[in-house]
């Protein structure tokens, strides 16, 4: 929708959509390579742009956007943050610091080898499939281990022992706040040789999600940023001079944020906003 109002001093645009995805891709950090899962996804929202003009020099724009999401249903995807769910018939087990991801196990049997002073120091390990390339990953019946530990089998673990599985039905994608805003202002002073125009802009961002599974953890804190700017035209020389401002009030919101894989301890990376840039624009036209 493009409407023109007011003689072209306002104008107000307007457009909503909806998204029906197969196969959306979303990635995370395992084993310490960027593994993509792909999910059925719906998106929709709408967004509404003005700018107007009451006088020749004054302009005022705006843009509102909302934005809603979800993930299909059955959809599902292991938290390396929470890989037993609660469940207490399973246990994490770190095991071994050449293995880049831990596992998860049965609880009896990690307790009986937790309260064995005699265990063999790489016990755990075989738990999550061996060490140093070796695939063990099972105490088979009749073996000395399964007769001490109790008898397991790494391919009967829920996702052969990476984890159960988080329902993420209807949660929301990654990065998808409901709510955007921008505002921006500016007036410019001119002669028949020069015009000088200050400028500033607003951008609101809602809370979002940095992951999939939406937990605590996950959540990104709504955040404001503003810049100014003063930009001179010299109409006669045909040069623009500009001095600005980004990110006014030096706020250092997290923008996005990524977890890392078991071995680095499931540290996160977060992306924040520049600090504050005071800069300076020259351009000549020939």
């Amino acid at each position: 929708m493009k409407n023109t109002f007011d003689h072209g001093r306002l104008t107000l645009n307007g457009s909503a959509f909806f998204y029906d995805y197969k196969g959306y891709q979303i990635s995370k950090i395992v084993d310490r390579t960027a593994l993509n899962e792909n999910f059925n996804a719906q998106t929709w929202g709408a967004e509404l742009e003005a700018t107007w003009r009451p006088v020749r020099n004054l302009q005022f724009n705006a843009n509102v956007g909302y934005l809603g999401t979800r993930l299909g249903k059955g959809s599902s995807s292991i938290d390396v943050m929470n890989r037993t769910q609660g469940n207490p018939d399973w246990t994490l087990v770190r095991p071994w610091v050449q293995l880049t991801s831990s596992c998860i196990a049965p609880t009896s049997i990690v307790k009986n080898i937790v309260q064995d002073p005699s265990a063999p120091p790489l016990v755990l390990a075989l738990l999550c499939g061996g060490v140093a390339g070796l695939n063990f990953g099972s105490f088979k019946p009749g073996d000395t281990l399964a007769a001490k530990y109790g008898a397991y089998d790494l391919k009967t673990a829920p996702n052969n022992g990476q984890g159960i599985a988080a329902d993420v039905s209807g949660h929301e994608l990654p990065n998808a706040p409901h709510w955007t805003l921008n505002l921006g202002v500016q007036y410019t002073f001119e002669s028949e040789d020069w015009a000088l125009t200050p400028r500033a802009d607003f951008y609101r961002q809602d809370a979002s999600w940095a992951r999939i599974y939406n937990t605590a953890i996950d959540r990104l804190r709504a955040w404001n940023n503003t810049n100014i700017s003063l930009t001179l035209d010299q109409r006669k020389w045909d040069m623009t001079l500009q001095v600005y401002v980004k990110n006014l009030f030096n706020s250092t919101p997290i923008t996005d944020a990524f977890v890392n894989s078991d071995d680095s301890g499931l540290t996160t990376n977060v992306f924040t906003l520049d600090p504050r840039i005071i800069g300076v624009s020259i351009t000549k036209r020939f």
